[in-house]
């Protein structure tokens, strides 16, 4: 299987070519085209056959849609072109057998290989940190397609290094990152009228993704239902 990240920055998509027998396990509504040679069938978790319901509702903990669709080559030199629902860049990440990754709400876009989602408890750090009270976890080996919304931008960070990211802009973070909410400022009213209030700290070693724009805002209710869910 190849893939190529075309169109970007603002426009991006994944164009893939694939062999008879190779599968391509993406969020729904995202294919834009595929020749007659794929199938597609429905599934939860990770797209394997006879997965229960019960990984359909972990990924709606972990913000992302209860079925999967899983595109699959029934014969070779075959295409199959997907599009994340935003405006921004696609970020292609490989890991390794045992690599973990977190992702925030809305981050996922497609993956291959033999890559297992589950979902992990975030806590009430990540009500309040807007990464949400739970976060989908991403294991390797395999290959994971991030979709951002903006530009994308990477650190790795050392043993013991920290660095701070407004809540609302990270997208993926190893799990050897620890995280926690901090005020952005000493004064309680330096923070609050910087516009800046509470930011997440990361301590390394790993790396962290973060992109250059937020979707627009939503209402009180509808961010409070999101932050637990």
């Amino acid at each position: 299987m190849n893939f190529q990240i075309q169109n970007a920055p603002a426009f991006s998509v994944i164009e893939f070519q694939l062999s008879a027998g190779e599968a391509v396990v993406a969020q729904p509504d995202s294919m834009i085209s595929m020749t007659s040679g794929m199938r597609i069938r429905a599934a939860t978790g990770n797209g394997e056959p006879g997965r229960g319901w019960g990984s359909g509702f972990r990924s709606l903990l972990g913000g992302e849609s209860f079925f999967r669709a899983v595109f699959e080559a029934s014969r070779d030199e075959q295409a199959l072109l997907l599009a994340p629902d935003s405006y921004g860049e696609i970020l292609a990440v490989s890991l390794a057998a045992g690599e973990r990754l977190y992702l925030t709400r809305g981050a996922y876009l497609a993956h291959t290989g033999g890559c297992q989602l589950d979902v992990r408890y975030g806590g009430m750090k990540g009500v309040m940190s807007k990464t949400g009270l739970f976060l989908l976890q991403i294991s390797g080996p395999g290959t994971l397609f991030c979709q951002t919304y903006g530009a994308i931008r990477e650190r790795v960070l050392g043993e013991g290094e920290r660095f701070l990211v407004d809540n609302r802009y990270v997208v993926a973070f190893a799990d050897t990152l620890s995280y926690e909410l901090v005020r952005s400022s000493r004064r309680l009213t330096d923070a609050f009228f910087s516009g800046e209030g509470f930011i997440n700290r990361f301590t390394g070693p790993g790396r962290l993704v973060y992109q250059t724009r937020v979707r627009p805002g939503v209402g009180m209710l509808r961010y409070l239902f999101n932050a637990v869910t």
